[in-house]
């Protein structure tokens, strides 16, 4: 009789655990496009199961929180999991306990993008957190461990992937330590003989060949051009750097009163460099700062396609100018 009982006892046991395993390995998610789930901080596991249940993922709760039980320790990731057709209570758990069918999506960042405009298309990235919103520029570089260093031109213009419920302060110190790597790159490998105190300069002038710039291939001529007036202890006279001392003060066309308004930036008014980059350079940028092309050019104006005119004298500049403007070709 006891044997008997035993058997019974066992039987039901098996019973109980196929049909939990049953509840915990069968298909759960029947939408034809699965589900998209945002797993936000903080949530405890019962409250995570509940939700799902309550929002028709998973079917059996119970099932589930059985199996968690003896894994306390498997730590929640934060983020937006696509959980596909088909996908079991089983499957759905493990994706949110190992990150794996997180959904990332796209943040660019533009070459020449200036660090305001950065900060204001962060806002815009939706599911972004925006930790960074009440911060003032020195307030970000000081989180970035750099308090002295200006933010201008220091992140990396590239595609970085986030899920939702990242910082925006995540993006930044990706792009931060991207631009602190490119840049070490590129001016470990620099030409010799380059007229920079160090990598920072070259970082500045990076900057306002990214504004200046159009075609690739004008990159290291426009180059030339800088090193050619710095050379020779001439102006840059680079209207970019006088439209960043701008600010919001700038229509959309620089006047004789901008070329002579006094700004720190005003390359036309202070020899060398200005005091900081004025955008984000991109990489080709930055090998054409310090693999600059030895020319005899001083002076470059744009053809209005992209292209520009390179001249070795003033006479034959202003000749340019002068076609360019028959042309209708010059702002």
């Amino acid at each position: 009789m006891k044997k008997k009982h035993i058997c019974y006892s066992i039987l039901i046991l098996l019973i109980l655990i196929t049909t939990w395993l049953y509840f915990l390995f069968s298909p759960a998610v029947s939408e034809e496009n699965g589900y998209v789930y945002y797993l936000h901080p903080g949530i405890t596991k019962r409250a995570l199961i509940n939700d799902l249940h309550a929002r028709g993922i998973i079917n059996h709760p119970l099932a589930l929180l059985i199996y968690t039980l003896p894994h306390k320790n498997a730590a929640l990731k934060v983020g937006e999991y696509h959980f596909l057709k088909g996908s079991s209570e089983y499957s759905i758990w493990k994706q949110m306990t190992t990150g794996t069918g997180l959904m990332y999506r796209p943040f660019a960042i533009i070459p020449g993008w200036t660090f305001r405009q950065l900060r204001t298309e962060l806002l815009k990235a939706q599911g972004l957190r925006p930790v960074t919103a009440t911060l003032t520029d020195q307030q970000i570089m000081e989180r970035l461990g750099s308090p002295n260093l200006a933010a201008e031109g220091e992140f990396f213009p590239d595609t970085y992937n986030y899920t939702r419920g990242d910082t925006d302060f995540l993006i930044l110190k990706r792009a931060f330590k991207r631009m602190q790597n490119k840049l070490q790159e590129v001016w470990n490998n620099r030409m010799a003989g380059l007229p920079y105190k160090n990598s920072y300069e070259a970082l500045i002038v990076a900057s306002l060949i990214e504004r200046e710039a159009f075609l690739d291939s004008e990159r290291s001529m426009i180059a030339g051009v800088f090193m050619n007036r710095l050379a020779n202890d001439m102006p840059l006279q680079v209207d970019a750097t006088v439209i960043y001392g701008l600010g919001n003060r700038f229509n959309g066309k620089i006047s004789k009163e901008n070329l002579l308004e006094d700004t720190p930036f005003n390359t036309y008014l202070h020899k060398g460099l200005p005091p900081t980059p004025i955008a984000m350079p991109g990489f080709s940028s930055l090998r054409a700062a310090v693999h600059p092309e030895q020319t005899r050019f001083y002076y470059y104006v744009s053809k209005g396609n992209g292209a520009h005119e390179f001249s070795a004298t003033l006479e034959a500049h202003h000749a340019a100018v002068e076609a360019q403007k028959k042309n209708g070709k010059t702002t």
